[in-house]
């Protein structure tokens, strides 16, 4: 850009939506984010303590509780509050559990200051990397069984606390945080979730040829790098404060928004194919990873890629799984066919499923459009529609043990839990559908007939994900053999 031309900047401080704007809240972060150190340190001992201590706690007999053994509590602290609530906390507060809570991200931090600093290559830039770290940790999740084998958990959070400190050391400067940008497979997934949340950290000012200036600059006051005077979208906030004055006239300030205002125009707010993938595969994945539990179609297909192995005398299929990505406990040992077909059958769900949406969205998008550059633009707002549906079967699919938690220590009626799952889902499709609707609306040149056409492609769409999750919602889907035997209700013959 020549040097003389001036950038253009026009005062938005007392427009319409300055009015929203929770200088209250900005004042708080002025005056406590000098003690976040404390409560990531806090937050990192804690876990430690869940991850670490029930590798050398009893094994929970039939009549302990999370209130009577350390294991319960870990299993109830990480898969029925932490991840679930975090997802759903950032509709509501950001991503607080990132710039405040977080003890990854500020692990990752503190090491950048005594590491390398080196300049941060293209490939780590990747935005694929959403994708690649949802898909593996989720499988690994489900192969190491993290759920209910403490060793299992504690490896898969070595795993991401070592990755954290490497990509700190390696890229780090004083004060980024390039792990919480690029690379954290629970930030990535939050990034996606704000952009339907009602906290935004945002100029007070517009610049007017904002589209000439790069939305990324290193070493700025921004720890993932944002250029603050132009930011348009909450995917790589952390919400961490550092940005906010609470001055009338500061940069930035926070601002309250309606949910689902981001997406509305994702069009201008950095759109990207990864989110994208992401939200097309979240959906079958993670019901993946739940309906291999409890259908007989996996155990089936269990059998056939067994009988194969066993026909072709390929035998090693059968040994025990390394412990680096399987469960091997006093009561499960997961074989390398376990892990491989767990695997393939999980990717099955997520890539069948993804395809479908991709499919009904692309008519959907050649019946509003009229040429190349307007349907890939409609495509991918119809793919952002689907947030809620997607992030609801992560929460669902992943956070079992509050459910569990709530009929066995808490004596809540199983139909308790189904009746909330239930409502959850319903909540989130009747989301997506309403954001569907007004994304539609939006076509004025087209014709009722066809928008009404397009809403009933988006309906299916949202029924064929209500079919898929009605076995891991309601409990009306057949236990396997495999998951009785898990679970010690049968014993193998």
């Amino acid at each position: 850009m020549p040097s003389s031309e001036r950038i253009e900047i026009r005062d938005i401080t007392n427009q319409g939506f300055q009015k929203h704007r929770l200088i209250g809240l900005e004042r708080l972060y002025i005056k406590t984010r000098k003690y976040f150190y404390l409560v990531q340190a806090v937050m990192f001992l804690l876990f430690l303590y869940l991850s670490i201590g029930p590798l050398y706690a009893p094994i929970p007999k039939s009549h302990d509780t999370i209130f009577s053994n350390l294991t319960l509590l870990s299993q109830f602290a990480f898969w029925g509050i932490w991840y679930g609530f975090t997802l759903l906390s950032v509709i509501f507060v950001g991503r607080l559990w990132c710039g405040l809570l977080c003890p990854l991200g500020a692990l990752s931090e503190w090491v950048g200051k005594f590491g390398l600093k080196k300049a941060t290559p293209s490939w780590v830039k990747w935005n694929g990397w959403l994708v690649i770290m949802f898909v593996v940790v989720t499988i690994l999740g489900q192969t190491m069984d993290v759920r209910d084998d403490p060793k299992g958990l504690a490896l898969l959070f070595l795993y991401i606390f070592a990755l954290a400190a490497l990509i700190g050391f390696v890229f780090g400067k004083k004060g980024s945080r390039p792990w919480c940008r690029y690379f954290c497979p629970i930030g990535k997934i939050l990034g996606v979730v704000s952009r339907i949340g009602m906290l935004d950290f945002r100029p007070n000012k517009q610049r007017t040829n904002a589209d000439k200036l790069p939305e990324y600059i290193e070493s700025g006051l921004c720890p993932t790098d944002y250029n603050l005077s132009i930011k348009s979208s909450t995917l790589n906030c952390i919400a961490c404060g550092k940005c906010v004055h609470a001055k009338p006239k500061a940069m930035l300030g926070l601002y309250l928004r309606k949910p689902g205002e981001e997406v509305k125009q994702i069009k201008s707010r950095g759109a990207n194919w990864s989110e994208i993938l992401f939200i097309l595969l979240a959906p079958g994945l993670a019901a993946g990873g739940f309906l291999w539990t409890i259908l007989n179609n996996y155990t089936d297909y269990r059998n056939a890629v067994g009988g194969y192995f066993l026909d072709n005398n390929m035998l090693s299929w059968f040994n025990h799984a390394s412990q680096l990505v399987s469960s091997q406990t006093w009561n499960q040992h997961y074989s390398w066919l376990d892990v491989t077909t767990i695997t393939t059958y999980m990717l099955f769900y997520g890539v069948v499923i993804a395809l479908f949406l991709s499919l009904s969205n692309s008519v959907v998008a050649k019946l509003l459009t009229y040429n190349r550059a307007d349907f890939i633009d409609c495509f991918k707002g119809l793919a952002y529609q689907f947030i809620p549906i997607a992030i609801l079967s992560i929460i669902i699919g992943l956070c079992g043990k509050f459910f569990q938690v709530l009929n066995s220590d808490f004596h809540v009626p199983n139909n308790v839990d189904v009746w909330i799952k239930a409502i959850m889902l319903l909540a989130s499709m009747i989301w997506s559908l309403i954001l569907s609707y007004q994304f539609i609306k939006n076509y004025k040149e087209v014709s009722v007939a066809t928008k009404f056409i397009a809403y009933l492609i988006i309906i299916l769409n949202v029924g064929v994900l209500l079919y898929l999750w009605w076995p891991a919602i309601l409990g009306q889907g057949p236990m396997s053999e495999v998951e009785m035997i898990r679970k010690h209700l049968i014993v193998p013959s």
